[in-house]
């Protein structure tokens, strides 16, 4: 059984290299980046661990949340069909926060109830300018929160950021975030960040913030 989980892990690591900082042609890159943004997604959860009273119940699924103008399209319809700890997956779309804001005081509050259960929520980049309000909304949710955006892990409670450099696709953690949401990161995908952010315990005792490209960190 522990073999045939590690070669689960295997697979799984295997997938992550092929599509993690892997060189795509800058002219196919638009209509395939959320396509890969959505397998990245999907294996993200693979590697976290959420509080036991945050995991569904028997016949619930994990829910990924999409947040503000959504620039997926169809491509999380491929992984409807699969599972994630044996939980099904259920992908729901909501408008963005000030759209919310507009509805009537009951409906806000059953949207931001529906933001709060999910498990992963993609916050899109039109809600860059209300971010630090939306992290505010789920904190505390045990929630992983994922973006694409300039200053998403800087927020404070924006645990993985999406980075495209030299049309390459990448992503960065904030262990911290993780951390203060009570998610556990598996080491395996810390390995695979273009880079981290996280505390460590310095000489003195003093929790000092420090970043590192977890790639080359032995």
């Amino acid at each position: 059984m522990r073999l045939a989980k590690l070669r689960i892990y295997f697979y799984i690591i295997l997938i992550f290299a092929m599509f993690t900082c892997t060189q795509t042609r800058a002219d196919s890159l638009s209509g395939r980046e959320y396509q890969l943004k959505a397998a990245f997604i999907y294996n993200f959860m693979m590697f976290i661990d959420w509080p036991k009273e945050k995991m569904p119940a028997d016949g619930q699924p994990i829910i990924i949340g999409v947040m503000g103008e959504n620039p997926f399209e169809n491509a999380f319809e491929p992984i409807k069909s699969k599972q994630v700890k044996e939980k099904n997956i259920a992908v729901k779309y909501f408008a963005g926060l000030e759209d919310i804001k507009k509805s009537s005081p009951e409906k806000m509050n059953s949207e931001i109830e529906e933001i709060r259960k999910c498990h992963l929520l993609f916050i899109c980049s039109s809600e860059k300018p209300v971010l630090q309000e939306i992290i505010n909304l789920v904190n505390g949710y045990n929630i992983l929160t994922v973006g694409d955006m300039d200053g998403f892990l800087e927020s404070g409670g924006g645990v993985i950021n999406f980075v495209v450099e030299d049309d390459k696709i990448c992503f960065e953690i904030n262990a911290i975030a993780a951390l203060q949401s009570k998610l556990e990161i598996r080491s395996q995908l810390l390995r695979l960040a273009k880079k981290v952010i996280e505390e460590k315990q310095s000489q003195g005792y003093k929790k000092d913030v420090y970043e590192y490209n977890a790639k080359h960190d032995n």
